[in-house]
């Protein structure tokens, strides 16, 4: 098991909460989710909505995560199917700012974290009996049970950054983590 995120945001998470010993089906669980738990969020809301702390807009972390989960499938996809173990890294804000994510309204946002979502399960379901490791430039070598712990904190991280966005513009208290 990679302890990559542990060791960078803690075990539970520093901000979110998020634990690393969950289970693989229940991280699964968590991603598969995301678009009913993101969308329960941002019932009435814009996505231009933006903490005062924070990089991005709501609408520009529903983006990233779909992104990422899309990034993570391909990779998964590509070693299934004979491509190197070594996937390449990307820089988030870079691909943020190419993507021009402060565009992007949150309907398509949401359209594109459900089809993610769905293509993330199709890959973790084709890798689930695969044996297949992933090595990252920066993370090492990763297990499908490190790619789905890392996928799901991330979407869980800003699920937590939105819910915390959305409350302070509302005036109530912050989410705890967790």
């Amino acid at each position: 098991m990679n302890d990559w995120g542990a060791s960078v945001y803690g075990d539970p998470c520093r901000e979110c909460g998020y634990n690393w010993n969950l289970s693989l089906t229940n991280a699964i669980s968590l991603v598969s989710h995301l678009p009913t738990a993101y969308g329960g969020l941002l019932t009435g809301r814009s996505g231009n909505e933006q903490h005062p702390e924070l990089n991005w807009s709501v609408s520009e972390y529903v983006t990233h995560v779909a992104d990422n989960l899309r990034i993570w499938a391909e990779r998964l996809m590509g070693v299934l199917r004979g491509a190197s173990p070594l996937v390449g890294s990307y820089d988030e804000n870079l691909l943020a700012k190419a993507r021009n994510y402060r565009q992007i309204p949150v309907e398509a946002a949401m359209w594109s974290l459900t089809r993610s979502v769905d293509d993330w399960l199709a890959a973790t379901e084709a890798s689930a009996t695969s044996g297949v490791v992933v090595i990252h430039p920066e993370r090492g070598e990763m297990t499908l049970s490190d790619v789905v712990l890392s996928n799901a904190h991330d979407a869980i991280h800003h699920q937590w950054d939105i819910a915390r966005t959305l409350q302070d513009l509302d005036g109530s208290s912050a989410p705890q983590p967790g």
